[in-house]
């Protein structure tokens, strides 16, 4: 993971998540989410939430790893779920 997210990392593996998540959220779900309904356009939030993915395992490699893989995925499915300032506790 440190030769794709490190400092001398490979940029497409960014690119290559942002299509993930895009087709994951707009066209793979059973209930696609219609970007009629989003508050942002649709490239902007993907890329927001795959560049805060990628932000928060960066985090991970720095620190040496002492989150287990568990952990990780519950501190990004609560920041992303409930967004930053909840996560933060400026908002309830």
């Amino acid at each position: 993971m440190k030769a794709v997210l490190g400092p001398n990392g490979d940029l497409s593996f960014q690119t290559k998540l942002k299509i993930f998540m895009w087709k994951t959220i707009f066209e793979g779900t059973e209930i696609p989410i219609k970007q009629e309904n989003l508050l942002v356009p649709g490239e902007y939030l993907v890329s927001y939430m795959a560049s805060a993915h990628i932000g928060v395992v960066q985090q991970r490699l720095l620190s040496d790893g002492k989150e287990s893989p568990q952990e990780m995925a519950r501190i990004i499915s609560t920041i992303t779920l409930n967004g930053p300032f909840i996560a933060a506790g400026l908002k309830k």
